[in-house]
């Protein structure tokens, strides 16, 4: 242990330290008195929240801990939903869409799971309610055995009855780009991340 004096405080960038903090402090300074996830990190996002708030989660994969004021529940964010329907003002789902139907976390394979699961977390916002996404952005593909990259216009299509209220653009490596729009972004940029606050038109 002869270098750790040389080294950062810690590491305080990407995509994920970015969009957990971010997304946290927007939860918290809107108080919804129920909040619902979809897959997001445990040891990143939730936690968070779980300083402040009860959270319900779903995920197709069983934690094997229990942990005060978070709930699971199992199951495929492709499949029915239906009786978690309007249920949440508070919905989340971080960094996970861009996985569904490709079957790496043993979810159904489908080229249309990541429509299909958008369509269905959204349909748990209450009306009136908030939505926040991310997911990889750039110029639509595949890449083997790990994600989609997504347009970044794609939620905004998929989601009519929602409003998009802001979009943070997320670098792999630099700092979080405030005040763009997705129409904003450039597509031939590897490693960006979208986060997306939508309301729920009333």
């Amino acid at each position: 242990m002869l270098k750790d004096y040389r080294d950062s405080a810690g590491s305080a960038k990407g995509h994920y330290f970015w969009q957990d903090l971010i997304c946290a402090r927007w939860i918290f300074e809107r108080s919804p008195q129920s909040h619902f996830d979809v897959a997001s990190r445990v040891d990143g996002f939730i936690a968070h929240l779980l300083s402040f708030r009860e959270v319900t989660i779903l995920d197709i994969r069983p934690l094997e801990v229990e942990i005060p004021n978070l709930t699971v529940t199992l199951g495929d964010a492709q499949g029915d939903l239906s009786h978690l329907k309007g249920k949440f003002p508070s919905v989340s789902s971080l960094h996970s869409i861009e996985h569904f139907g490709l079957g790496r976390y043993g979810d159904t394979l489908d080229s249309d799971g990541h429509e299909k699961g958008l369509r269905n977390i959204a349909g748990c916002v209450a009306s009136g309610g908030t939505l926040y996404v991310s997911f990889p952005i750039g110029s639509a593909g595949v890449e083997f055995n790990a994600q989609r990259i997504i347009n970044p216009l794609w939620a905004e299509k998929i989601l009519t009855d929602f409003s998009l209220e802001e979009f943070v653009l997320i670098p792999w490596k630099d700092q979080p780009v405030y005040g763009l729009k997705p129409t904003d972004v450039d597509t031939a940029v590897w490693g960006q991340a979208g986060l997306y606050r939508f309301k729920r038109n009333n």
